[in-house]
């Protein structure tokens, strides 16, 4: 990502209809559930139509909700720094007003009440905490000792898919976890570069 190109806020808008148009329209959900369902023999998880709204919404959301903290995480390479603690005061400002629009699409795509919006930023707050605690964990602990927090997407969405056959879906949400966090990245790319590539 260019360091001399601006970051407008209105970036955060076309992201969040980018992260929108790949959960809602890209299959992204009803492929990791076929997947799911055809390598594990489950077809007992599918319920027809209304089962396959709700996954796609419940997981949707997740999805998003770790792409958003993904996109916190590797943004500030937009201006060339490695976190965002390293931001300077016109960078920290540029990068808010970019979240602020990209929370903003997000409730009008979602019609957000005051409570959706609450508890949307909660999960949010979750999230991040989480992937805070794995960063500091990772810099301090010995190679081969200790354990890594797992993301909360790993049980939620495990949750949400299988909750007979928690650990497989378990390890099914890890590696798709990694799925959607390439995938942050990706529209990420597109979004702030011209020509998306």
């Amino acid at each position: 990502m260019a360091r001399s190109r601006k970051l407008f806020p209105i970036y955060g808008s076309a992201l969040a209809n980018s992260m929108l148009a790949a959960v809602e329209r890209g299959h992204v959900v009803g492929d990791f559930v076929t997947g799911y369902v055809d390598n594990y023999d489950r077809n007992g998880i599918l319920g027809g139509t209304a089962r396959a709204r709700e996954l796609t919404e419940t997981i949707g959301r997740e999805i998003v909700l770790a792409m958003i903290v993904e996109v916190y995480r590797v943004l500030p390479r937009f201006f060339g720094k490695s976190q965002a603690s390293k931001l300077k005061e016109d960078e920290k400002k540029a990068s808010d007003a970019f979240f602020g629009e990209l929370f903003a699409a997000l409730g009008r795509a979602w019609n957000w009440q005051a409570e959706d919006r609450s508890r949307f930023a909660s999960d949010l707050a979750l999230y991040s905490d989480s992937k805070i605690r794995q960063a500091t964990t990772a810099r301090t602990r010995k190679r081969g000792k200790g354990q890594q927090e797992e993301p909360p997407f790993v049980g939620r969405v495990a949750l949400l898919l299988d909750p007979s056959m928690l650990e497989q879906a378990r390890r099914a949400s890890r590696k798709f976890h990694g799925d959607v966090e390439r995938l942050a990245q990706k529209l990420l790319r597109q979004t702030l570069r011209p020509g998306g590539r």
